[in-house]
């Protein structure tokens, strides 16, 4: 028995497994995805979880909705990997082998070793990140969003149209928002953030933070109620620094292939291409084939900036308000269609859609 074990279940676990099933006739082969959670989370609406639009039962995606059983599934919080034995250590004593490992674990918060991020503020990584952001607004008056990349930029948005009898301070490093993505894209979001009487603060990096205050480069301080912190991930580090070759396959193990944020953070689509590539060269691997290169093109940028209104550029081509909303929900569901079967993916989609109109 060939035993091919998937270490995480977010957009590159989920990937890989369903292309393994996919691929895979023999009996001989097993398929094993290990998570910390029962289900796999949508993080791109993360955001909405924590302004209280979107119901975390949406969020989160049972995998017992999404694998059959040719693959199989365990929760636990993964402890230990012994690259030797080739043995996976979970809690409760648990213990998996592995021929092929795929490392999928994503990334953490990082905090960049600036004084009292990691003890005040908020990340939002997580559907559990998502539920306490919430809780803590319910009572709050000021808010501060540290980081201005998509993450920052969406849940200030969607702060100011759902919440706006809040003060929201929204503090980004560089000079302007949405630093990824072209002037276009920045430009709109930025006057988005204005229109939603959002302070922003561009050009100033968090000094320090203490548990009322945060401080910025030159002395200047704001109070806070809520500190969300959004300025950062790193890769998961359960195996040290991952330096992967072109074909995802980690250096000096020819068994062992990373995809995902674990690699390098980035798009949902660009983790689910690598999840696909790790896949396949498992299973070359085991054919003795050589394995296939990654290489991904990112066709464009869809920013939500509010209630029913986003953005999307591809290049010199660009849609915003309610027609790139509607373009984000057809994403949502191709997505659903990729890992769900079809009556269930309408069925969950359908129900996200009333939720939100609600």
């Amino acid at each position: 028995m060939v035993n091919i074990v998937i270490l995480g279940g977010g957009f590159a676990g989920v990937k890989a497994a369903l292309t393994l099933k996919s691929k895979v006739k023999s009996k001989d082969i097993s398929i094993l995805v290990i998570d910390k959670n029962n289900f796999h989370t949508f993080t791109p609406s993360l955001y909405e979880v924590a302004t209280s639009e979107e119901p975390q039962r949406n969020v989160g995606i049972p995998f017992k909705s999404i694998f059959d059983k040719n693959i199989d599934f365990i929760e636990g919080n993964i402890e230990k990997i012994d690259t030797e034995k080739q043995k996976i250590f979970l809690d409760k004593n648990r213990e998996y082998q592995y021929n092929f490992l795929i490392f999928a674990l994503g990334s953490e918060s990082a905090d960049f070793g600036i004084e009292g991020i990691k003890e005040y503020s908020l990340p939002m990584k997580t559907l559990e990140d998502a539920i306490r952001i919430k809780h803590a607004l319910r009572n709050a008056k000021k808010v501060i969003i540290g980081g201005g990349g998509f993450s920052g930029t969406e849940l200030a948005c969607e702060l100011a149209t759902h919440k706006n009898n809040l003060d929201i301070t929204l503090v980004q490093g560089s000079q302007i928002l949405l630093k990824e993505v072209g002037d276009g894209i920045s430009n709109l979001a930025r006057k988005k953030v204005e229109e939603g009487n959002i302070n922003l603060i561009l050009g100033k990096h968090i000094k320090r933070v203490t548990k009322e205050k945060v401080e910025l480069d030159g002395g200047r301080t704001f109070p806070y109620d809520v500190f969300i912190w959004t300025g950062g991930v790193k890769p998961n580090n359960l195996l040290g620094k991952i330096e992967v070759k072109e074909n995802l396959q980690i250096n000096n193990f020819t068994n062992i292939f990373a995809a995902g944020d674990a690699v390098s953070p980035g798009v949902a689509r660009r983790a689910i291409k690598m999840g696909e590539i790790a896949a396949w060269n498992v299973l070359r691997n085991m054919e003795g084939r050589t394995p296939l290169p990654f290489s991904y093109r990112n066709i464009g940028y869809l920013v939500p900036l509010g209630s029913h209104f986003a953005t999307f550029a591809m290049g010199k081509y660009h849609i915003s308000g309610f027609p790139a909303y509607i373009l984000q929900q057809l994403i949502l569901l191709r997505y659903l269609l990729e890992i769900l079967p079809f009556f269930k993916a309408v069925k969950r989609f359908i129900r996200f859609e009333r939720d939100l109109s609600v």
